[in-house]
């Protein structure tokens, strides 16, 4: 890399670092949106006697085998927010060594 590109890329970083944080706070909404479809269709399935096991072990096992999707919906956007999270990590790891790099360059002109 050299300093031009190198004052390139710290100057594209800001907006990348914004669109990174705009994805986390979506990702954010997306597993609380899955959340609470799962805590609906529990609701729905509990006050609708759906579920009627003789105790809580077996009513527990009935509900989570007919939100299985809610489930792995719930398992999907939390996978999503850490993969995106981590990206937004990445992000700044690089904006910070590079401006290093640049402060580094500076003393050396």
């Amino acid at each position: 890399m050299n300093k031009q590109s190198i004052i390139e890329r710290l100057l594209a970083l800001p907006k990348e670092i914004a669109a990174a944080e705009e994805a986390v706070i979506s990702a954010n909404k997306a597993v609380q949106d899955a959340k609470n479809a799962l805590q609906g269709h529990e609701y729905v399935l509990l006050t609708s006697g759906a579920i009627d096991g003789k105790n809580a072990e077996i009513r527990s096992a009935q509900l989570r085998s007919f939100t299985s999707e809610q489930h792995e919906a719930v398992t999907q956007a939390e996978y999503n927010l850490v993969r995106i999270k981590n990206h937004l990590a990445l992000l700044y790891n690089e904006f910070r060594a590079l401006q290093t790099v640049a402060d580094l360059l500076k003393g050396a002109a």
